[in-house]
């Protein structure tokens, strides 16, 4: 088949990375693929550039800061002159893609990264998304069981779901600078590293991560915390605010995946999610995930037998969640270790694509 994918940029973010991903499993199944991108990926708006295969065709628009109404005819040239059989969307790039569906006989599928009702954005988003799927002109994807419910709530009739999908390399060896930098934020030999993963926002909480740690630290628990993602100003003021000192802002990395099997847990606070590709990476690495019962999360993570979840989304659950892992006994975490990393075993990309393909043929 051939294959085209469309994002508006490649910025650190799960949307972003599973899109990367999918592109390169497709092609290496054989397929034609292209990737087209609405930002020049210039700075951060390019952050997963160079992990696209060199079988993947990449494709640029230029687009402008803010409304672009010209980028809707050249996003159809594109696609157009690539002669797709699939053209498959995500984020926000919908915004962009009425005239290509109504002018072009490829199948077009939106994969919705989120739940359903955030994902549409706003008024305008939701309008074109409630026209495309009723009339069946774009078929949307869904990647959790909760995502798929939040849909058929907000759109008023179901969807495919396919679960997301990200390869682990083996094997996976975490180098010595990374050893060495994360051995530096540790008081003892003993101490639990913490590892959050994640975009700096409201949603992620990384303010409410840096409270619940001072809490656990002042009562003795000997943790340290590395906060790794794209930062945000307001963010960061509020993790100062915190005044937590065993929690240490990295910003982003490009090789998350050598931390998060370096830590002993993986920490998600988030206040809603999709289907998170950390928390994919940190189960393919047997990393410990301690996280809020939002989204996808729940269909994976299983309270105390591969994880732990809080009982809601408030800083108090949360905070008991987290001592609960630290008191686990050595013997009970390394039983759970080796479960979460078989629970991994159904997210590979490989077995992803694989659906995507089974889906596209139909």
């Amino acid at each position: 088949m051939r294959i085209i994918n469309v994002i508006p940029q490649l910025v650190s973010g799960g949307g972003e990375r599973f899109t990367i991903d999918l592109c390169n499993a497709l092609a290496e199944q054989g397929h034609e693929v292209a990737l087209v991108v609405f930002f020049a990926p210039e700075g951060e708006l390019g952050f997963y550039r160079n992990e696209l295969s060199d079988r993947v065709k990449f494709i640029t628009l230029n687009k402008k800061i803010g409304l672009d109404i010209t980028l809707a005819f050249r996003l159809r040239k594109v696609i157009h002159d690539f002669e797709p059989d699939i053209v498959n969307s995500h984020l926000r790039s919908m915004y962009y893609m009425p005239l290509s569906v109504l002018t072009t006989k490829a199948k077009f599928f939106h994969t919705i990264h989120n739940t359903a009702d955030v994902e549409a954005a706003d008024v305008i988003g939701g309008a074109i998304r409630k026209w495309m799927f009723k009339t069946k002109r774009i078929t949307p994807i869904t990647i959790s069981l909760e995502s798929l419910a939040s849909f058929e709530k907000y759109y008023g009739h179901t969807a495919p779901m396919i679960f997301n999908g990200r390869d682990i390399p083996e094997p996976l060896e975490v180098s010595e600078s990374v050893k060495k930098e994360i051995d530096g934020f540790k008081k003892t030999a003993s101490t639990k590293v913490l590892v959050q993963v994640a975009r700096f926002t409201d949603v992620k909480r990384q303010d409410l991560m840096a409270r619940v740690s001072k809490r656990l630290y002042e009562e003795g628990f000997d943790i340290t915390v590395l906060l790794i993602g794209k930062k945000s100003e307001d963010i960061i003021k509020g993790i100062e605010e915190a005044n937590c000192p065993i929690c240490h802002v990295l910003g982003e990395r490009k090789n998350p995946l050598e931390y998060l099997k370096a830590a002993d847990a993986f920490c998600l606070c988030s206040t809603y999610e999709g289907m998170p590709i950390s928390l994919i990476e940190a189960m393919g690495v047997g990393t410990i995930p301690v996280c809020t019962p939002v989204g996808g999360i729940i269909n994976v993570v299983k309270d105390g037998e591969t994880g732990f979840l809080s009982s809601d989304i408030s800083e108090e659950a949360y905070y008991i969640a987290l001592k609960r892992f630290l008191q686990q006994s050595d013997s009970d975490a390394a039983e759970m270790k080796a479960k979460v990393k078989e629970s991994y075993k159904p997210f590979t990309m490989r077995e992803c694509a694989s659906k995507y393909v089974e889906l596209y043929s139909k």
